[in-house]
């Protein structure tokens, strides 16, 4: 996976969330999870947090943006 553009990264890290709702992983996780090279993951995963797919906690967790999780989450 080499030459994974940061579009094709994206696409990856975001059906890993998908499958997977409430998983919680670092950016180091999500690049072995993915198999990424660090430049491509984490351009990705800034996109992604910019584009509120993706909500990081102040202990640098990334967590899929949902009504249960992220800064404007409500207690269910």
């Amino acid at each position: 996976m080499d030459s994974m553009t940061t579009y094709a990264a994206c696409a990856r890290i975001q059906t890993e969330y998908i499958e997977m709702p409430d998983l919680k992983l670092t950016a180091a996780q999500v690049r072995r999870l993915c198999g990424l090279r660090p430049e491509v993951c984490d351009a990705a995963v800034r996109l992604l947090v910019a584009n509120g797919f993706l909500w990081q906690t102040a202990s640098g967790a990334l967590l899929r943006r949902s009504h249960k999780y992220g800064p404007d989450a409500r207690p269910l």
